[in-house]
């Protein structure tokens, strides 16, 4: 019962991450795959209908299999990792948006054999071109991924400058 109460925060994220990405997948296959992009706006940001059976950018397509494998030891991480920052509030939000987005993506792999994206934006400092289309998921693991970072520099930093006051991470510095 303690281990359920400890890892509630960082399910609490990851069900509203899961929530919202799958109604806004649903939504784009019911509406904007049969009627087209959407234009937000005109050539900056579109909401556009892909299927996407790669990883990020749409690399190593058709690898399905072998993404839902990755997922699924990706959560496992996720969970081992989490017990490491029970004490701060800002990892636990991060691992849970990170369980959120892997686990959006990885319901879309083994409900429909593909991630389904369609968030695309322009950006200004790559020459006007179109960014890879996105999901809400991807939006999730990325910020999580960076709070992690920062929260890890922060927490280094804590422990550099003498701060007791925050969990150490590594287990070998809890010995000594």
């Amino acid at each position: 019962m303690k281990e359920i109460k400890a890892i509630r925060p960082m399910i609490i994220v990851a069900a509203l991450a899961i929530c919202f990405d799958q109604l806004t997948k649903s939504i784009v296959r019911r509406t904007v795959a049969t009627s087209g992009t959407i234009r937000v706006i005109e050539g900056w940001f579109h909401i556009a209908y892909a299927k996407n059976t790669g990883m990020a950018f749409g690399m190593l397509r058709g690898w399905n299999p072998v993404f839902i494998i990755v997922g699924f030891v990706a959560i496992g991480f996720i969970f081992v990792y989490y017990r490491q920052f029970k004490a701060s509030g800002w990892m636990k939000i991060s691992t849970g948006l990170l369980l959120g987005g892997a686990l959006g993506n990885l319901t879309d792999r083994i409900i429909f054999g593909y991630v389904t994206d369609f968030l695309q934006f322009r950006w200004w400092f790559i020459n006007l071109r179109w960014w890879p289309s996105f999901n809400i998921a991807d939006a999730c693991v990325v910020a999580g991924a960076v709070m992690l970072i920062l929260g890890m520099f922060e927490r280094s930093k804590s422990v550099d400058n003498g701060d007791q006051s925050e969990e150490i991470i590594s287990p070998s510095l809890e010995e000594s």
